[in-house]
């Protein structure tokens, strides 16, 4: 046995000394397999219109990174887009234990909206010429807006882009019941794009319309607006001097639109309308961007009314009556719509109810700026009483130095909104945003900014507590907005003060300052001002 062990043991060593001898690890390499590692991870963080940020994670001996775009779903025939990227430019989102568990993230502009684009992404050695395999996704980019206003008028409409985005050309429909039909295309002129903006004019009033903006088949911004006045009934055009209680006397239909050109004042005086007129339009023309001026103290009915429209029109009162529209002595409208409006310098209520066999659909605000209301007291919105109370809404508003409360409610709504609006006192104190003796049956407040120091005087969210039905949830507070003890619940506290924020809040530009990091930004606020 001894023998046996002894012999294999010689045989071992004789086999080890051979194969040290000949380097048996050298074996035959075929170039074609000698390539990088493909990458583990090609994914998307964050799509915008126009933009993605992509993810991926580092190849061990990458110097540089290859995305190639297509717009084939995957199939890469045709490569619309190549982006180089050096490894030795990138700095890691995130850094692992080696190379392959370092993320970098990667900003890609100046894309499409309303596109499918695909991306795949390779790496390279341009020492060794090696690469590695693709790494491929597919992603849909939102749609894209490039439209910054479109302002309607009774037979036209102005739309404005951004002149710095390059565009073709615009389709122009009108929105039915069931489909769209599109009308009209206008080339963009040179001029045009430089200036960013065109007229479109031989519209009908009262029409509900779609516009499109391209860069050739690229859809770049949609806006859907309505023309001023009504489809239907009786036109009158307004001329300075006119008496507007005459002409509403001697009107033929119960269906009026008064037409006030921009530019020019007029002194309306107060207003009440006759019970022969249900629906009636005061629609603003507005020239080179100015609205008419209306000087008017009162606007009031004696009957019941069904809708109630104040159109791209400047309204000032001059602080001359308490309650601007004071329906004590009718049972009730359908809906009063404040649209494009700039309302001012009002002692105590823009809207008055205090009737309670009073029935009102809705109170509907929107893009409007309101300046100098409710500094008497009362509160912008005062409804006092009422057989019922449809939907209040203000929305993508700005409202500035309102006193008391924003709104007083005094009997149950079906709906209190508001949206998109900002919220700033600078000298008027107000000690409560609003006061509801009877909760509406549902309420919503969102992206909102309250700002400004509100005379320094703390100001509660409700006269008392109701931060069981009454959420802030996506709104914001500047750090220099003063908060009372009825909080305003889940809204957001910035760091920043109004003047940090924005451009000149106390004189009303709510533009935010170049380079202000605001997670609201496009959000929240205004979009007037975005």
């Amino acid at each position: 046995m001894r023998t046996i062990n002894k012999i294999a043991c010689i045989a071992c060593a004789a086999i080890g000394l051979a194969a040290c001898s000949e380097d048996a690890n050298q074996w035959p390499v075929d170039e074609s397999y000698s390539h990088l590692f493909r990458t583990t991870n090609l994914s998307l963080v964050e799509t915008e219109p126009t933009s993605v940020v992509l993810s991926f994670n580092g190849v061990t001996s990458a110097t540089q990174y290859v995305l190639e775009f297509s717009l084939d779903s995957l199939e890469f025939n045709e490569i619309v887009r190549t982006e180089v990227i050096k490894a030795d430019t990138l700095t890691p989102y995130s850094t692992g234990k080696v190379m392959v568990q370092n993320e970098y993230h990667k900003l890609i502009e100046d894309l499409y909206g309303t596109t499918t684009y695909s991306v795949r992404l390779k790496a390279m050695d341009e020492t060794t010429g090696d690469e590695s395999g693709w790494y491929g996704v597919s992603f849909k980019t939102p749609a894209e807006q490039i439209f910054t206003t479109v302002t309607p008028g009774i037979k036209d409409v102005q739309l404005n882009w951004d002149p710095e985005k390059t565009a073709t050309n615009i389709k122009l429909g009108t929105i039915g019941e069931k489909d769209t039909t599109w009308i009209s295309s206008l080339n963009i002129t040179a001029d045009m794009q430089k200036a960013g903006n065109s007229m479109i004019d031989g519209l009908n009033p009262g029409t509900n319309y779609i516009a499109q903006i391209y860069n050739d088949t690229f859809l770049r911004g949609t806006y859907k607006f309505k023309t001023l006045g009504s489809a239907t009934g009786q036109t009158i055009d307004v001329a300075v001097g006119d008496d507007v209680n005459e002409l509403l006397a001697a009107a033929t239909d119960e269906t009026v639109t008064l037409v006030f050109n921009g530019g020019n004042t007029y002194e309306v005086g107060r207003v009440s309308l006759p019970a022969t007129i249900k629906n009636v339009y005061f629609s603003g023309k507005m020239v080179n961007g100015v609205r008419p001026e209306l000087k008017m103290p009162a606007f009031s009915i004696n009957s019941k009314t069904e809708n109630i429209n104040f159109q791209y029109v400047d309204i000032d009162d001059e602080m001359k009556n308490a309650f601007w529209f004071d329906m004590r002595r009718a049972d009730g409208f359908g809906n009063i719509n404040f649209e494009g409006c700039i309302i001012r310098n009002i002692p105590r209520s823009l809207v008055f109810v205090s009737n309670g066999s009073a029935e009102v659909n809705s109170i509907n605000i929107n893009n409007c700026v309101i300046n100098n209301v409710g500094t008497s007291g009362y509160g912008m919105i005062n409804i006092g009483s009422a057989k019922s109370i449809g939907t209040i809404s203000i929305t993508n508003s700005t409202l500035m130095e309102i006193g008391d409360q924003m709104m007083d409610l005094r009997a149950q709504a079906d709906m209190f909104k508001v949206d998109r609006c900002i919220f700033c006192n600078y000298t008027t104190k107000l000690q409560k945003w609003i006061l509801a003796t009877k909760t509406p049956k549902e309420a919503q407040v969102t992206n909102m900014i309250f700002c400004g120091p509100n005379g320094g005087q703390k100001m509660n969210s409700g006269y008392g507590d109701y931060s069981g039905w009454l959420d802030f949830s996506g709104c914001y507070l500047t750090a220099d907005f003063p908060e009372n003890s009825k909080k305003f619940t889940n809204a957001i506290r910035l760091e920043l003060t109004s003047e940090e924020l924005f451009e000149d809040p106390q004189n009303g530009d709510f533009h935010l300052k170049k380079g202000v990091i605001f997670k609201g930004k496009k959000v929240a606020g205004d979009p007037r001002w975005w």
